[in-house]
């Protein structure tokens, strides 16, 4: 019989919104495709780099999936934003059926210089 150890892993509310977003819109995908995935934000550069575990992608090019997924998460930084977070961070990473993100917003320049 296996012993199995209960790690205790903490999110914030958004990370936990995005992991949960990503998790139905990852039903819609092909599973084989999805089976790996990273999703990588450049703040410098407002752009993403999306990976798959796609294997009919010619290189250098950029397939549907890639599109779908970097508008998925154009979307979730987009609703962080109206929610008045900018993002500076953005990190996904599903593999082996485990979810993993890095998720991080600019500080709120002057907020703590605020008289009342």
């Amino acid at each position: 019989m296996s012993e199995s150890t209960n790690t205790t892993k903490t999110v914030t509310l958004d990370e936990l919104s995005v992991l949960m977003s990503f998790h139905y819109a990852k039903e819609a995908w092909d599973k084989e495709d999805t089976a790996q995935v990273s999703i990588d934000f450049d703040n410098e550069y407002k752009d993403f780099l999306v990976t798959t575990s796609e294997t009919n992608v010619r290189p250098g090019r950029f397939s549907k999936l890639q599109a779908e997924i970097t508008a998925w998460a154009d979307s979730q930084i987009k609703a962080l934003y109206y929610q008045n977070k900018v993002v500076n961070a953005f990190v996904l990473t599903f593999d082996d059926d485990v979810l993993s993100i890095d998720l991080g917003f600019e500080s709120d320049v002057g907020a703590e210089d605020t008289v009342v």
